[in-house]
């Protein structure tokens, strides 16, 4: 399961299987009400769509327990596409500047009609659910439908039932047998319909800075430090804040509009910086609506609803109590990097849907004193799939997301694989960034904060001594941010090098993600000095990162700053190298030369540019910081303390990581861009 960044390296979670997915928003086919199906009773069906992929990996060896009781259940159905393998070749020449396709991007509406589900099958589909009771939503680039209805109704829309199971990392729902399909519904996939209930589903790590670190008000670096140090500045006194660019953030926990401006306004941010209120909005965007998700047309919502109001700190659970978790905090604060910029937070949230196996309702978990209803992390495929609906063309839609979260390669492999483990270019996964980037739309992944050990967290039993990296960081079409150490001083002065973020300030406890993808193709763009063998190389880039030199965020500003303080992680780099390249498309919006095809300012995946400069002699010392010093291999036992045994005495060396060094490495990517100088290289002005 995906897990989060914050000191930790952010990434997301949830239990998607191989190709699946949901979301809602725009036009798509219009469904006819229906009929139950003649369906009645779990292990009735027959005649299953060839072989109906739903994540059953993730249930090796494990033993089953006893039946669940979830309440409301949720799940992605990918739906049988028109062609699949033509929208990622689609995505790669669309950000490929030797292209004839270079910059043309599609809308939501463009890919499902060229490469997604037909308006018959999708209809299908969503009928055939439908007939059970259930709610279904789905988006126009008719990728996957998003379902949710009772447990009862879904376990006799598949032929099954769920039950509880025991695996290796913790407690597991799964169905019971093969779920099944008629031959008549053309549905591929199923997400979701396994869930991992352990604590590694659950973590949320929230590291703060150690004491003394930052400055005296709350903790870690403020925005003007962090905006001087990397040339930020520089590019706001040439005019380019972000002003008409649209960032987008897929949330991974409640967020309070009034946290942005307590920040804003503790540390007079962006004034102390531009001397005026920046334009910049934060605006809040439901997945979809419940309302919307059960009505006739499919494509105007999903079964996602409004997550309540984020209440007082508490040990409830959700919805009487929605307690804020710093992440969506950092995220917003440091996209503030990009004064002018919009920020759309999309968040997802399925009220009724537990994480306890044996309820259904949500109580607080004995562990955190947090509630499990599923918000935002378990349901992030939701906003994903808004996001991409949301670019209907015309400059609607985000144009950069920024995504804090992720998880091990082989915990996620369903996402990219298909139902013989193998690499699938056509897995729901692939297909979904490759949407954003056949849109034009930058995405930015942490690289994860468990240095080249990525399967400690959460731990994958058998391979946590393995270098492992992170999902979905490790697609072609999106980049990969690590973190770095910062020493600045209040001024935001360098006071010593940049090095990589590992072993050498954290003590084998953390460290930026990195390595070898042991699925994903090298991209053709990922060229150089540095880059090893024919599988996806990571990071691409970093900033800064390490939980020494964190960053000040403000959580809890209603209830007396609680929570405040220092946090680090490549969840602080991802959205703060997503604002740098804010600027860089606020700059290309007001420059003629720089415009693309009907005008565009978007530049497409930035892979092919970020790489061509490294191999650029001259434009790759005056834009990037190579960074040369820094090894991220970690201890798992003190990476992910409780999932893979406490620490003997004495605690054991770390396990194998990656130098930095001259030019690329699997620690720092090809190095950390100044805003500034990005600006000049990539625009020209």
């Amino acid at each position: 399961m995906f897990q989060r960044s914050i000191i930790l390296a952010s990434t997301l979670a949830l239990a998607l299987v191989l190709p699946a997915c949901g979301g809602g928003g725009g036009h798509a086919a219009v469904v006819p009400t229906s009929t139950a199906p003649t369906q009645t009773g779990p292990g009735s069906l027959s005649g299953s769509v060839g072989t109906l992929a739903y994540g059953a990996s993730m249930l090796t060896g494990a033993s089953q327990r006893g039946a669940a009781s979830l309440g409301t259940v949720h799940f992605q159905a990918m739906v049988r596409l028109q062609n699949g393998a033509g929208l990622e070749t689609y995505a790669k020449s669309a950000s490929d500047p030797t292209s004839g396709l270079y910059r043309q991007f599609l809308s939501s509406s463009l890919i499902g009609a060229r490469y997604g589900a037909t308006d018959a099958d999708y209809a299908a589909a969503a009928t055939y659910f439908r007939g059970f009771g259930l709610k279904v939503g789905g988006w126009p680039q008719k990728l996957v439908l998003s379902v949710s209805g009772k447990q009862a109704d879904v376990e006799r829309a598949f032929g099954t039932t769920l039950v509880t199971y025991q695996g290796a990392k913790g407690l597991l729902i799964g169905p019971k047998t093969t779920p099944q399909l008629p031959s008549t519904v053309p549905v591929v996939a199923i997400g979701n319909l396994v869930k991992d209930l352990s604590k590694a589903a659950q973590y949320r790590a929230m590291v703060p800075a150690p004491r003394g670190q930052g400055n005296n008000l709350t903790g870690g670096y403020t925005p003007e430090q962090i905006a001087t140090a990397f040339d930020y500045t520089s590019a706001y006194a040439a005019g380019f804040t972000g002003a008409g660019v649209k960032l987008g953030i897929i949330g991974t926990g409640p967020v309070d509009p009034n946290d942005l401006a307590s920040y804003k306004a503790t540390f007079n941010w962006p004034n102390a910086i531009l001397g005026r209120k920046g334009a910049g909005a934060l605006k809040v965007v439901p997945a979809s609506s419940a309302a919307a998700a059960n009505t006739t047309p499919v494509g105007t919502g999903s079964p996602t609803a409004t997550p309540p109001p984020v209440t007082a700190p508490c040990n409830g659970a959700l919805p009487a109590c929605n307690p804020e978790d710093a992440e969506a905090q950092i995220d917003t604060e440091q996209a503030l990097l990009a004064p002018d910029a919009e920020t759309d937070f999309y968040l997802a949230y399925v009220p009724d849907e537990c994480g306890s196996p044996t309820v259904s309702t949500c109580p607080p978990n004995p562990a955190t004193g947090y509630g499990y209803a599923y918000i935002g992390l378990s349901e992030a495929d939701d906003s994903i799939e808004q996001a991409i609906a949301d670019n209907t063309g015309g400059g609607a839609g985000p144009d950069i997301l920024s995504l804090s979260f992720g998880g091990s390669e082989l915990g996620e492999a369903f996402y990219f694989t298909d139902s013989k483990g193998a690499y699938s270019a056509t897995s729901f996964g692939v297909l979904e960034y490759a949407a954003l980037a056949a849109e034009g739309v930058a995405t930015f992944v942490s690289s994860g904060d468990a240095g080249a050990q990525g399967c400690a967290r959460p731990a994958v039993t058998g391979a946590v001594n393995n270098q492992c990296v992170s999902w979905p960081a490790s697609s072609a079409d999106v980049m990969s941010v690590g973190g770095v150490t910062t020493p600045v001083d209040n001024a935001g002065r360098f006071i010593g090098p940049i090095t990589g973020w590992g072993f050498q300030t954290d003590a084998g406890s953390s460290g930026s993600g990195g390595g070898l993808s042991a699925y994903i193709p090298l991209p053709s763009w990922q060229t150089g000095p540095g880059i090893t063998g024919s599988f996806r190389n990571q990071p691409d880039i970093s900033l800064n990162g390490d939980p020494v030199t964190s960053v000040s965020t403000i959580v809890n500003a209603d209830f007396g700053f609680a929570g405040s303080g220092g946090y680090g992680g490549t969840s602080v780099a991802a959205p703060e190298m997503a604002a740098m390249w804010a600027l860089v498309l606020s700059a290309c919006k007001v420059t003629t030369s720089c415009k693309g095809p009907a005008g565009t300012y978007r530049l497409g995946n930035p892979g092919p540019v970020l790489y061509k400069i490294y191999n650029n002699a001259t434009q790759y010392p005056a834009t990037f910081y190579d960074v040369t010093f820094g090894n991220n291999g970690v201890i798992p036992c003190r990476v992910n303390p409780g999932q893979v045994g406490t620490c003997p005495n004495p605690v054991p060396t770390p396990d194998p990581g990656f130098n930095a060094g001259t030019g690329y490495d699997q620690m720092t990517g090809i190095g950390v861009p100044f805003a500034r100088h990005l600006i000049q290289t990539v625009v020209g002005v």
